[in-house]
Formats: structure tokens, sequence, C-alpha cells
């Protein structure tokens, strides 16, 4: 018999017996539900976690810190004692140099610290406002502008969208190349008048918040040049050259973390948001494979209900085995024909399961609007090869499954078959 034929007459037979067939498969798709569901909250999970570090960080960038001192103590302290066992040190130029001098990297910008007094907008009114450096190339999700590297360039700035309505704008595209005035006061005694001096910058964007930033704060951000601009005058001569950390931008053809281990090795603490992926990514992948490895029990037990059918077919069709024996089948086409009707088993649970997985997959909007995420989100993302993958797999488990009856069925003899009833 032509494999085409048998696979045909597979088809037949499965159609035959309707309701066991359906029932067969049904017990293999809620493997394959599961299965397929597992990895699509995986594949849109990581997405959604690769979407949030990109928004919260940048991935080739590395917080570089003095190492922690901790002095050795026994037995508890004086209450009320000031704690100085643990210690935070400070880096100075000497340690920029340092770390500037390992292989990879591009530049190692010091942490300021800055602060504006208030800001003044084209109404002449004064707000406070929030003051920070724009230092790494974190994405940026904007309202109107647009920004080079993520980054605003020295004299212009990047404002936040809650601005835009107190400093005296209808929207967020009529502030961009407006001007803004920051007053900026020298650090000073308590009680001692504050000298201070304005300076105006050009708003070059306007950003908002966005579900994927963890620590978004409204105010005003500045170039790095203009931010240690700004430190140079608030900053007082003893307290000058003394950072609390420092934020190293590796090279584009350096690897990150070889990066990381070589400035570690030079006697500092170095974080990057690859540590914070790893793991966000280890806890997606337990739970991911936690989900299929209940689908995995699922179509372990719909094994036994393959094998189950298998077998009753046979015992049904003894005397058709027979008569197609004695009309000149083969041992292995009979073999073939119960194998595949495994596989055809196989593939119908797959497909279903598959098919119910997607139709949950277009409640993607409904989950993330109950999650309170950005419009658009899907945190279940379907990918055709691993569905693909999926139902293959699943009718060579079938056909497995389905061996030992096929091997019945081929060794039955054809005399002894046509005599039953």
């Amino acid at each position: 018999m032509r494999r085409r034929d048998i696979i045909r007459r597979a088809g037949r037979s499965l159609r035959q017996a309707k309701i066991r067939t359906l029932l067969t498969a049904l017990a293999i798709s809620v493997g394959a539900f599961t299965i397929t569901l597992a990895l699509a909250a995986g594949t849109g999970g990581k997405e959604y976690t690769d979407n949030l570090i990109k928004n919260n960080g940048d991935a080739r960038s590395l917080s570089v810190f003095a190492k922690t001192q901790q002095k050795e103590t026994e037995g508890p302290k004086k209450y009320g004692e000031i704690d100085d066992t643990v210690s935070q040190g400070y880096l100075g130029d000497s340690d920029i140099a340092k770390i500037k001098s390992v292989p990879g990297v591009e530049s190692a910008t010091p942490t300021y610290s800055v602060s504006a007094a208030y800001m003044v907008g084209p109404n002449n009114e004064k707000y406070e406002t929030e003051l920070s450096i724009k230092i790494d190339q974190t994405g940026v999700d904007l309202a109107a502008g647009s920004l080079e590297n993520n980054q605003p360039k020295p004299g212009t700035v990047l404002v936040s969208d809650s601005y835009i309505e107190v400093l005296g704008y209808t929207s967020a595209q009529e502030a961009i190349g407006k001007p803004i005035t920051l007053h900026i006061n020298k650090l000073s005694v308590p009680g001692m008048p504050a000298e201070g001096k304005n300076m105006t910058f050009t708003i070059a964007a306007v950003d908002k918040k966005s579900d994927t930033s963890l620590n978004y704060q409204d105010g005003v951000r500045v170039s790095a040049a203009d931010g240690k601009t700004i430190y140079d005058y608030q900053t007082p001569a003893a307290a000058a050259n003394q950072y609390f950390g420092v934020t190293v931008r590796t090279a584009d053809d350096a690897d990150p973390q070889m990066v990381q281990a070589a400035i570690k090795d030079k006697g500092y603490e170095v974080f990057s948001l690859q540590d914070i992926q790893q793991v966000l990514f280890t806890f997606v992948n337990v739970v991911m494979g936690g989900a299929a490895g209940f689908g995995a029990l699922a179509i372990l037990a719909s094994i036994f209900g393959i094998i189950n059918t298998q077998y009753i077919s046979v015992l049904e069709r003894t005397q058709q085995i027979g008569l197609m024996k004695a009309l000149g089948a083969r041992r292995k086409d009979i073999g073939k024909l119960f194998r595949y009707e495994a596989a055809w088993v196989g593939f119908l649970g797959g497909l279903i399961g598959t098919l119910l997985a997607l139709l949950v997959g277009l409640l993607n909007p409904w989950i993330a609007k109950q999650l309170n995420l950005e419009e658009g989100t899907n945190l279940l993302i379907f990918n055709p090869l691993y569905s693909v993958i999926l139902i293959l797999a699943l009718m060579l488990v079938a056909v497995v499954a389905g061996w030992l009856p096929s091997r019945k069925a081929a060794k039955l003899d054809p005399i002894e078959a046509l005599r039953t009833e």
C-alpha cells in the first residue's frame, strides 16, 4: 500500500469512531493548551521585562561605587551609639582615571548631585522643580520633541509633560524650542543668605510617564555637561571632586559583563541592568516551566488514553485486519495504518489545544486593562514556530504511544482474524 493511501484510510477509520477520536484528542488538547499558553506567557513576559529594563536604564551602562567598608565587631553596640561599622566611601578623579583605563570603557561620568531652587517659565511664575542629569541612554517615552541618543544636548533640557500647563503652554508640542529658566543656589550654611544665579535653557523634548518606568519622577533633566557646570557652581571647594558613584558607558563592541568583571577586579562595586534582567528572566522561566510541567503531565496522562483507544480499535477491527492481510496487505502496512491513526489523533489534539490558546490570546487588551498596564501591552505573545514544533512533537508522542497496539495488529494471524466474530 502506498503511504498516501494508508494516511487516507487512517483518517477514514477515525471518522468512523468520531466520539472516541474526539475524546482522545481533547485529552491531548488539554496539555497542548497549557503548554502553548505557558510559552506565550513566557515570551510575553520576557518582552515586557525587556521593555521594562530598557525604559529604566541603559543596557550598556554600569553603575560603579566605592566598596562598602564593614568593620568586624563583637557583641552588641551600646544603645544610641552611632553605627560606624558600615561606611560608604566616595570616588575621586583618580578613581575615574582608573576606571577609564579599563578596556571597553567608552566614558565614565561622575554622579553629580544637583538641585534648583525654582524654575521660571514664559508666564514669569516661579515653581519648585526636581532637577536631575540625564547621563545614560535610557529610552524615553516622548510626548513631543526629539533627543539624540536619548540625551539632551548642552543648553537644552527635557521636561515632564505635567509641567506644560503650569508653564503656560497649551500642548507639549508648543513648548518645544521655548526657554525655561532655572534658579540655581550655591550650597550655604543654614541661616545664611544663599547666593544664586539664573540659567536659561531651551526645551528640547517633553517626556511622559510610561507603565514600564519604575522610578519615573516629574522634573527637569539637563545634559551631563550642564550638570557638571551646575555641580561645580553649587558644590563647596571642600567637597569638590568627591562623587558618590560613577556611570560607565561601555563601547558598542565590548561585552558589558566582561567590562563589569574587569572593573570589579580593580576593587569597585559594579551593578548593571543585566543583573536585574537575569533575575527577572529566571523568575519568568520558573513560572513558564511550572505551567509547562502541568501541561506535560496532562499529555502523559493522555498517552494511556491513546494506548487504550488503539487497543480497542484493534480488537474491534480484527476481522478487517484479517481481510486486509488476506488481500495482500503486508505486516508493516498494517502497523503503519494504526501508527498513522495515532498521529492523526496527536495532530487533532495539538491543533485544538493551540487554537483554544490563541483564542485566549484575544484577551490581551482585557488582561492589560485589569493589570493597569499601558494600552497595547501584550502579555501573551504566540510564536508560530513553537506551535508547529509542539504539534509535531505531540504527533510523535502519539505514534510512540500507539506503537504496541500497532505491533499487535501487525502480528495478527489472518486466518485466526477472519474467524473472529
